[in-house]
């Protein structure tokens, strides 16, 4: 890949080079990622700033809206799923200073709500929640999946876990790939819930 004498993104091949025009952009997720990172990485050059504020996800902001109001999952969300939220996106800062990477690489903060809420406790696990992982997590040569679930199981809201009455722990995945067609309505708007989280 390289970029031509106008600043458009080329894309070379054996044979042919294709130029893709701005407006072409969305079509190519790669290049998209690609772009994304290296911005990231001159704001960071320039500001100094490591990375997005933990604390303003919209997907974290979303939990404590619904935790506060006591609608949704987000009803379920704890002080306890806060602090682990807060130890995964310090365990994300120091595998990106380790890798060398911006923490975005490593994985998303919205991931990492999702694992605060859920907690997975193995690779099975996770992929039960999302097939595919993030680089860092899909290496098994690499310690970060051993550290996350060391994490996730170590912490008080997964020790309690097991204390949770089983109407209130009901799991957002059996009600996300449950294939019965006679699920009430309740479960369809849960499920909607689901998809906005992911």
């Amino acid at each position: 890949d390289s970029i031509d004498s106008h600043g458009v993104p080329t894309l070379r091949s054996s044979s042919t080079i294709s130029v893709i025009y701005a407006s072409e952009f969305p079509c190519h997720h790669n290049l998209m990622k690609a772009i994304s990172i290296s911005q990231k990485r001159c704001l960071k050059l320039w500001t100094g700033d490591e990375e997005e504020p933990i604390l303003r996800d919209p997907s974290l902001l979303s939990m404590i809206k619904q935790a506060a109001k006591q609608k949704g999952h987000g009803k379920h969300w704890t002080d306890a799923n806060m602090r682990l939220y807060k130890q995964l996106a310090a365990w994300r800062h120091v595998c990106a200073r380790q890798e060398k990477m911006h923490a975005s690489e490593v994985c998303s903060l919205d991931y990492l709500v999702h694992i605060a809420f859920k907690l997975p406790k193995d690779r099975w696990e996770m992929r039960h929640h999302s097939y595919v992982l993030p680089m860092l997590l899909e290496d098994e040569s690499l310690p970060y999946l051993n550290e996350l679930c060391e994490l996730v199981t170590s912490s008080d809201v997964f020790q309690r876990k097991g204390q949770t009455p089983s109407t209130e722990s009901q799991s957002m995945d059996v009600v996300f790939y449950s294939s019965n067609e006679d699920a009430n309505e309740n479960n369809h708007e849960r499920r909607k819930g689901l998809f906005k989280l992911l």
